[in-house]
Formats: structure tokens, sequence, C-alpha cells
């Protein structure tokens, strides 16, 4: 995997779950890890950008900060896909990514506490094809 620019931008994390069992996502509830793929969607306008926020995904927190956080210990991470720029486009790719056909959203409210979104997890039986 190449390494992100600096820059603003909304990204989407592609997730293969290392085994499959329940997980705690915080306070939030439990998440059942499965064979699918699941895709993260979030925005990194702030400094750093994007390098910094998917550095930040790349490591294994040892104190949780984001949902996300406490997923990434059973997962792999197996791509990205970003978007330069400074316009808030998460909401719109989980509102998009939630209409394709076959799609499950696992655990409701999943990195969408500060939106109306109904979740930025989606969960699909294999991972899409470019």
């Amino acid at each position: 995997m190449s390494v992100p620019s600096s820059l603003p931008g909304t990204y989407a994390v592609l997730l293969s779950p290392i085994h499959q069992e329940p997980v705690q996502i915080g306070r939030l509830g439990i998440l059942m890890l499965s064979t699918g793929v699941f895709i993260y969607v979030g925005s990194a306008l702030g400094p750093g950008g994007i390098a910094s926020r998917c550095r930040h995904h790349q490591r294994i927190s040892t104190s949780p900060h984001w949902h996300l956080d406490y997923l990434r210990p059973h997962c792999e991470i197996i791509g990205y896909w970003i978007v330069y720029g400074t316009e808030r486009r998460e909401h719109a790719w989980a509102h998009a990514l939630g209409r394709l056909p076959g799609v499950r959203r696992p655990l409701p409210g999943f990195g969408s506490s500060d939106c109306d979104c109904p979740t930025h997890l989606i969960e699909l039986n294999a991972a899409p094809q470019p």
C-alpha cells in the first residue's frame, strides 16, 4: 500500500476479519465478526490529513478513542479508498454504500455518533472489485 498524502479528505478503510467472534465496541455494543469484509468511512480534515488518519488506523491502539480502534485488533486492513479535498463526503459515502446490493449494517451507530447516519460501517460478503 502506498503512503497517502497529508492533504485533507474522505477515506474508506477495507477490513478483513482475522477470526469470527463477537467484539465489544466500547459502549456502543457488540459486533459479530464474520467471513465478510467491512468498509468503514471517515474524514480527515484536520492537521496531518489522510496520511495521519491512515497511520493511526494502521496501529493497534492501547487506549481506543474511535469505534474503529476497538475493531482494528481483530481485522487486517486490506485497502483504502481516498478522495482528497476539504468537503466532508463521509456521510454521502456511508449512505451510498448502505444502498449496495447485499450490504449489511452490522452495528448501528458505528462511527456515526456525531451525525444522523445510521452507521459508517458496512459489511459485504466479499471485497468489491475495482
